[in-house]
């Protein structure tokens, strides 16, 4: 239990990253909290200021003793800190407090169900964040547009759970087409789910050894849930748009992508906003690998049937990891699967050393082995397709 402090509102870590994301102005111009009148525009039109906006960017503080206390006795005026974790994180100037409107959501719960999920009152203001790793992040990113002077910046929003061959090929597509490639990794809140330190590991392995790391940005988002499960595509758009890129990929099978077609043509939701805000969404086809063509292919330029391709379903490799199983290389390189295993299983091999001296190649002198290094060394031996 966070502690609570005179003249400030608990808030948690979630609701402090979406903070910081206002701040920087993530979902366009606007950087503070909305009162009742910009919130009715916004609900109304889907624009503030003829801008579209994905959510209206109003908070209702968690309903709790402490924090209704606090609100019902502030005044327009008064500096409100902000408490996460026990720390004062940043402030707002009260300009309004308003009814919470629990019929329609906003940036903080976009998809939230439950009553219980929403505040009772909105408050409105301008407000700091002291400590916003958005703007650091942000300062670096211009450190390296002003480094390589890109034209086209393209921008992929996943969770790389886990990092895939149709990732690689993703990723290789979009490096051909621009200058500067920026991945935001966001987070996995199933229950299965990777660490977002493990994927950034996964994904650091393949870039620092088969990309040209220069062109690549990775963004870790931690602590954020309104990208999870792609449920608003529109909220990528605009993330991808604050960071100056010019073109956005885009799965096909995004969960809200909300793709029709009318007179052979395909529409999604996107186009609207792309249009508005001068940025080119590129549909990704979905990437299978087909034992006919023997190469990574989409499902749109093979031939061959479904009977031929073998598909990177990205549950599906991780229960198989789950299970301590490694997959096919054609699926997951070899440096990635032996990483994730021996992050998931540690010291599962109490005589790991003996076996692996037993077993593998050495110089004759007993070395230490990493669970990494054992793992490697059985997938090179799975690959391997002769008999002696």
């Amino acid at each position: 239990m966070a502690l609570q402090r005179k003249n400030s509102i608990v808030i948690s870590e979630e609701e402090y990253e979406v903070l910081c994301f206002i701040k920087e102005g993530i979902f366009g111009f606007f950087t503070k909290l909305m009162n009742q009148k910009e919130r009715d525009e916004v609900l109304a039109t889907g624009m503030i200021h003829n801008q579209k906006i994905p959510y209206t960017l109003t908070f209702a503080p968690a309903s709790t003793k402490e924090n209704n206390t606090i609100l019902e006795s502030a005044k327009v005026g008064d500096k409100i800190d902000f408490i996460c974790n026990d720390k004062t994180i940043g402030h707002i100037i009260l300009e309004s407090k308003f009814e919470n409107d629990k019929n329609s959501n906003d940036i903080f719960r976009p998809n939230a169900c439950l009553i219980q999920d929403f505040g009772e009152t909105c408050i409105s203001g301008e407000f700091e964040i002291y400590h916003n790793h958005i703007k650091a992040i942000k300062e670096d990113f211009e450190k390296i547009k002003k480094r390589l002077n890109p034209s086209n910046i393209t921008a992929i929003v996943s969770s790389f759970d886990p990092f895939h061959r149709a990732h690689e090929r993703i990723l290789r597509w979009a490096i051909e087409q621009s200058d500067l490639v920026i991945i935001f990794l966001i987070e996995s809140y199933e229950n299965n789910g990777l660490s977002l330190k493990l994927k950034k590991r996964c994904f650091d392995i393949f870039a620092q050894n088969y990309l040209p790391s220069s062109r690549v940005l990775l963004i870790p988002l931690h602590n954020i849930k309104i990208f999870a499960s792609h449920l608003n595509p529109v909220l990528e758009c605009a993330l991808a748009k604050s960071f100056d890129c010019n073109k956005l990929f885009v799965g096909q099978n995004h969960a809200g992508l909300g793709m029709f077609f009318n007179q052979n043509r395909a529409f999604t939701v996107l186009d609207d906003f792309a249009k508005d805000y001068n940025i080119e969404v590129t549909i990704l086809p979905e990437f299978v690998f087909c034992d006919k063509c023997k190469m990574i292919v989409s499902t749109k330029s093979c031939p061959h049937g479904a009977h031929h391709h073998m598909k990177y379903h990205g549950d599906s490799l991780k229960n198989l990891l789950r299970l301590g199983i490694i997959p096919p290389a054609v699926f997951i390189r070899r440096e990635i699967s032996a990483l994730i295993l021996s992050e998931l299983f540690p010291n599962r091999f109490h005589n790991k050393q003996n076996i692996y001296s037993n077993l593998f190649p050495t110089h004759g002198i007993l070395e230490y082995r990493s669970d990494k290094e054992f793992y490697e060394q059985l997938i090179k031996l799975h690959q391997m397709s002769y008999m002696v």
